[in-house]
């Protein structure tokens, strides 16, 4: 009986010790794998890339559209002013972002 005394002690204490160790191990392997972004870092978060593309297609002039796409630019105006950008699809912001490409050469821009 008394052999097992410090047998259980220096398990004890080895486990304490491994613990102690193992914790010490990950926050080392957190601490390093952690990113932290430059102030003038090219990452934004999303809503400051929807107030940009919002800004973006609110610019589109549609006297350079044909009609129908200037009436369908003139719906999703309407839809982002009533709902915001959240409420568009993909679909229709990849058709406003095509919209408020410039392109040289237009139809109205040859005169």
């Amino acid at each position: 009986m008394e052999m097992w005394i410090p047998a259980v002690a220096v398990f004890v204490a080895t486990g304490v010790a491994l613990r102690l160790w193992h914790r010490g191990w990950r926050r080392r392997r957190t601490e390093n794998r952690r990113r932290v972004e430059a102030p003038n870092s090219h990452h934004s978060s999303q809503g400051v890339r929807n107030h940009e593309d919002r800004e973006r297609w609110g610019r589109i002039d549609l006297s350079n559209l044909h009609p129908l796409n200037g009436e369908e630019v003139r719906r999703l105006l309407d839809v982002l002013d009533a709902q915001g950008v959240a409420a568009l699809s993909p679909k229709d912001r990849l058709f406003l972002d095509n919209m408020a490409v410039e392109r040289r050469g237009g139809r109205d821009r040859r005169a």
